[in-house]
């Protein structure tokens, strides 16, 4: 029961935490462009969003996944595609700290909102949940 509980909670996490950087991440993008004031407004409420729903989200996918990880330690340690998908679930939770801290800085005016940049997050955080997933479903050398 305790790994089912897990995945649910894993899974819930990782469509909290996905779904909403690159979401988030892809607003920002459009709110680069928009009017001072708008982007301000707009970039404020991003920011209230990756606060309330992201951040508890990245903290519900790593619960649920270190727990499932340690309730078959002995399968999952030899498990090559696992090793994978956490060094991806590492650089994503970097990036999405990277979110939040350039969100925060462009909210407040004391670092220009660049759509660019914003851009690239949303697409980098997409392709590597693609790539986590893709190892789950594979599961490479295991």
């Amino acid at each position: 029961m305790l790994r089912e509980i897990s995945l649910i909670v894993h899974i819930a996490g990782v469509v909290l935490w996905v779904g909403g950087a690159a979401a988030a991440a892809w607003t920002a993008a459009q709110l680069a462009t928009a009017t001072p004031e708008a982007r301000r407004e707009g970039l404020g409420a991003v920011r209230r969003a990756l606060l309330a729903v992201v951040t508890p989200g990245i903290l519900l996918a790593w619960v649920g996944g270190l727990t499932l990880f340690l309730s078959a330690l002995d399968l999952y340690a030899r498990a090559g595609y696992l090793h994978g998908k956490i060094t991806i679930a590492v650089v994503i939770s970097a990036l999405h700290g990277v979110l939040v801290a350039r969100v925060r800085k462009a909210a407040d005016g004391t670092r220009e909102a660049s759509a660019a940049t914003f851009g690239g997050l949303a697409m980098a955080i997409v392709v590597l949940a693609l790539a986590a997933v893709a190892l789950v479903i594979l599961r490479p050398g295991a």
